[in-house]
């Protein structure tokens, strides 16, 4: 998190879409919740303006998806 606010400009934007559920095999994935993401981000800077979570659009019923929309705010003067 700390390389991505570093690449995030003030006033910029990261969006990331967060998969959750059984991990495929031969794939490399980290099990982290929203919660987590945002509060680590805010550590780094970016503050979380929309959260969303949905169902697989694949059909996966052991498949969630959430969607987080980060901003690095601009630095005070």
């Amino acid at each position: 998190m700390e390389a991505v606010a570093a690449l995030t400009a003030d006033n910029g934007q990261v969006f990331m879409s967060l998969r959750h559920g059984p991990i495929p095999e031969g794939r490399r994935m980290f099990d982290f919740s929203a919660e987590d993401t945002v509060r680590l981000a805010a550590r780094h800077g970016l503050h979380c303006h929309h959260q969303a979570e949905r169902e697989d659009m694949l059909g996966r019923a052991d498949v969630s998806w959430s969607f987080l929309a980060l901003r690095r705010l601009a630095a005070s003067a």
